[in-house]
């Protein structure tokens, strides 16, 4: 088997494996921008924000260092958080509650500011798509590597089965596979993310005053 059979034979099975921690991941990620959306109204004014939009009417310069800063900001948080999960899955709800949170956010803030429900849409539908995808994804890879520790840790004590000598490395065979789950849907969300700077930078804008112009 190929090494891009392999990992695609990963993917799969995280999402047949895990399927109740996927939808989990899901709702929980609607939640927070559903709730986000809401709390908006109470955080912020249209006069505080009307001036943050003054960029929808410039002139779009594009710019591969830009692109590139904002990839390597939003890489190394999906890692940040990827590691966190270490502890109780807490960096799989702290990525949620942020990054999907700003979404809903900055979308009613856009609301409330322009007098355009749908404006951020039309501006950052594009990345903003790929970039909460590229965040559920990397939620739903924390998970099960916290998973995959609170598994290792029962065998350790309590083996489900043998398949190799020593507790520790008997618990590591019997449960690696949910470890490799974890890293092939946490590589997904982070090609996706790269894709999303890409489109932030280059496309989203462009695309999105076009739609507003049809519209």
């Amino acid at each position: 088997m190929s090494f891009s059979d392999k990992y695609f034979s990963y993917v799969k099975g995280a999402f047949a494996d895990h399927k109740l921690l996927f939808i989990f991941t899901v709702l929980f990620a609607v939640l927070c921008w559903v709730g986000a959306y809401f709390v908006a109204d109470i955080i912020f004014t249209p006069q505080e924000l009307v001036s943050d939009y003054s960029y929808l009417a410039q002139e779009t310069f594009f710019s591969f260092d830009d692109m590139m800063d904002i990839i390597i900001n939003n890489c190394l948080l999906n890692v940040i958080y990827y590691v966190e999960s270490i502890f109780f899955g807490y960096g799989a709800f702290e990525d949620m509650l942020i990054n999907i949170g700003m979404s809903g956010i900055v979308s009613r803030a856009t609301e409330l500011a322009c007098g355009d429900p749908f404006l951020f849409i039309k501006l950052t539908c594009l990345h903003g798509f790929f970039e909460d995808l590229s965040t559920v994804l990397n939620s739903f890879a924390s998970f099960i590597l916290f998973s995959f520790i609170a598994r290792s840790i029962k065998d350790v004590f309590s083996p489900s089965k043998r398949l190799a000598n020593g507790k520790i490395t008997n618990s590591l065979e019997i449960n690696k596979k949910h470890l490799y789950q974890s890293i092939a849907i946490f590589i997904l969300a982070f090609a996706i993310m790269i894709f999303a700077g890409f489109l932030e930078e280059y496309i989203s804008i462009p695309f999105g005053n076009m739609i507003a112009d049809i519209l």
